[in-house]
C-alpha cells in the first residue's frame, strides 16, 4: 500500500473537478436487493468527503452489459436513488462527450459548477472504447477534470477506460473504499494467519479454478460446496441424479480428487425438483437417487465445516454452498455464514465476499461480525490469483512511480548542475586569483 497514491488532507480539492469511479452497477430491473443498496452506501463517505473539501465531484460508473446506447441502460435511472443516498442534488450529464458539441456542453457545465456540486454522467459502457481501455475516450475524459479518484474496487479487475486508462493523463488516488478493500484482501495473501480455511461455493468449478489453486497453496482447508462439488461426487463414481454437473469441470476435480486439504461435502440436502414447492430430505453424497436434485449441503456437513471453522484463524467465503436463493435450500450457506460471523468476532479474521454471498451474509443479522464484506465478486477473486495485480490498482502504482521517477530524476538533474555550478565558480575563483598574483 505504501505505494498507492491515497486521498489525503495534502491534496488540494477546493475548485477541483474529480472524476470520481464508482460501481454502481445494479440490475435494471426489479427492486434492488441488500447488497445493490450496500454498494451505493459505501460510497457515500467518499462523495462526502470530496464535497466537504471544496471538490467538484463527478462520478463515473457502468451499469449492466449494453452493446451500445441503450436507454434502458442509461445511468439516469440511478439518479434518484443517488439523491436519496447523497442528500444533495445530483446533476445529470447525458451528452456525447466523443462529439464535439456534447464535449463542449459538459465543459460549460462544469466550468459554472461549484464547490460541492455533484454530477453523474451517462453510463461509460455507451463508449465502444470504454472496454478497450482506448487512449482517446482516455484523455477526453481527464480533459474535463484535475483528477482522478478509482473508488471501485469491484470493477478494479477491469482494464478499461473508466477504471485503469485515465489514471494515465490525471493526478490520480485510490479512494477510501478501495483502499479498505485492498487492504483486507492483502491479509489473505500477506503471511495469513493460520489455519487459515477457505469456502468456496458456485456453480462452475472451471471459473474458479484459478483461485482455488492458489489458495491451495496458501490454505490449509478449502471446502468446496455449490454443484462444483458435483464434478468431485462423478470423479469418486457417486451418482448425482439429475443434478447440474459442469462438463468442464470434471477434468479438474480428477486432478485435485486426491489433494488432502480439500474438503468436500458428505451429505445432501436434495428433491425431486428445486424450487419453492420442493421438500428436500438429506442423504449420504454416496446415496443420491437416480430423480434427485442436489440444492444443498446436508446436516452433518454444516456440524463438520462449522467445527473446522471454530479453530481457524483466517477465514475467506466466496460463494453460495446450495442454491440459497430459495428458502428451504438455503440453510448450508446461513449455516456456515453464522459460524464464520461467529468466529469473527474478535477471535479471527473473517472476509466474505462476490454477488451471490453478500446477500446471505447481510440475511444472517451478523454482518457486522465479519472483518470485512467484500463489495468485489470476480475482482476478490483475481486479486487472491493475481497477489493483488489488479489492472485498476496497477493503473494507479504504474502512474505514480512514473511521477516518482520523473521527479527524482528531475531532483537528480537540479543536484548535477548544482554541482556544475560550484565547479565553474571555483575555477572562475582560481583564474582570477592567478591574476592578481601575475
Amino acid at each position: 500500500m505504501k505505494d498507492l497514491p491515497v486521498l489525503n488532507s495534502r491534496v488540494q480539492l477546493k475548485n477541483k473537478r474529480v472524476l470520481l469511479r464508482l460501481d454502481w452497477n445494479i440490475p435494471v430491473q426489479g427492486m434492488p436487493s441488500k447488497e445493490d443498496l450496500a454498494k451505493v452506501d459505501s460510497s457515500v463517505s467518499t462523495v462526502h468527503y470530496l464535497q466537504k473539501h471544496g471538490a467538484i465531484v463527478i462520478i463515473l460508473t457502468h451499469l449492466g452489459r449494453p452493446k451500445k446506447r441503450d436507454k434502458s441502460f442509461s445511468t439516469v435511472r440511478l439518479l434518484p436513488m443517488a439523491e436519496a443516498y447523497l442528500d444533495c442534488p445530483v446533476m445529470f450529464c447525458d451528452e456525447d462527450i466523443t462529439k464535439q458539441d456534447g464535449k463542449m456542453e459538459v465543459e460549460s457545465t462544469f466550468g459554472a459548477a461549484k464547490p460541492g456540486d455533484v454530477f453523474l454522467m451517462e453510463n461509460v459502457r455507451f463508449y465502444t472504447g470504454e472496454e478497450k481501455n482506448d487512449v482517446v475516450l482516455s484523455q477526453t475524459y481527464a480533459s474535463l477534470a484535475d483528477y482522478f479518484v478509482n473508488d471501485a474496487f469491484a470493477s478494479s479487475h477491469r482494464a478499461h477506460v473508466s477504471v485503469a486508462g485515465i489514471a494515465r493523463y490525471l493526478p490520480h488516488f485510490a479512494g477510501p473504499e478501495l483502499e479498505k478493500e485492498i487492504e483486507a484482501a492483502n491479509k489473505l495473501i500477506e503471511k495469513p494467519k493460520k489455519p487459515f480455511v477457505a469456502a468456496i461455493g458456485g456453480m462452475k468449478l472451471s471459473t474458479k479454478m484459478p483461485v482455488i489453486n492458489s489458495l491451495l497453496k496458501a490454505a490449509d482447508k478449502v471446502l468446496i460446496g455449490g454443484a462444483m462439488a458435483h464434478p468431485f461426487f462423478v470423479a469418486k463414481k457417486y451418482k448425482i441424479g439429475k443434478s447440474y454437473t459442469e462438463v468442464e469441470g470434471l477434468k479438474f476435480a480428477k486432478a485435485l480428487i486426491k489433494n488432502k486439504k480439500i474438503v468436500l461435502p458428505t451429505d445432501a440436502l436434495v428433491a425431486k425438483k428445486i424450487d419453492i414447492h420442493a421438500k428436500p430430505h438429506v442423504v449420504l453424497v454416496n446415496e443420491i437417487k437416480p430423480n434427485d436434485v442436489i440444492g444443498d449441503i446436508g446436516t452433518a456437513t454444516m456440524r463438520e465445516w462449522s467445527s473446522i471453522i471454530k479453530n481457524a484463524q483466517t477465514i475467506l467465503w466466496n460463494g453460495p454452498l446450495g442454491v440459497a436463493k430459495i428458502p428451504a435450500f438455503s440453510y448450508g450457506s446461513l449455516v456456515i455464514a453464522r459460524a464464520i460471523a461467529a468466529r469473527s468476532n474478535g477471535a479471527a479474521y473473517g472476509l466474505v465476499g462476490g454477488g451471490d454471498t453478500v446477500p446471505v451474509a447481510l440475511q444472517t443479522g451478523m454482518s457486522e461480525w465479519y472483518y470485512h464484506v467484500s463489495m468485489g465478486g470476480g475482482a476478490l477473486l483475481e486479486f487472491i490469483e493475481k497477489k493483488g495485480k489488479l489492472p485498476g490498482i496497477e493503473a494507479l502504482r504504474a502512474n505514480s512511480k512514473s511521477k516518482e521517477q520523473n521527479s527524482k530524476l528531475k531532483n537528480e538533474v537540479k543536484a548535477k548542475s548544482r554541482k556544475i555550478v560550484q565547479k565553474v565558480k571555483k575555477i572562475v575563483h582560481k583564474k582570477g586569483s592567478l591574476k592578481k598574483k601575475k
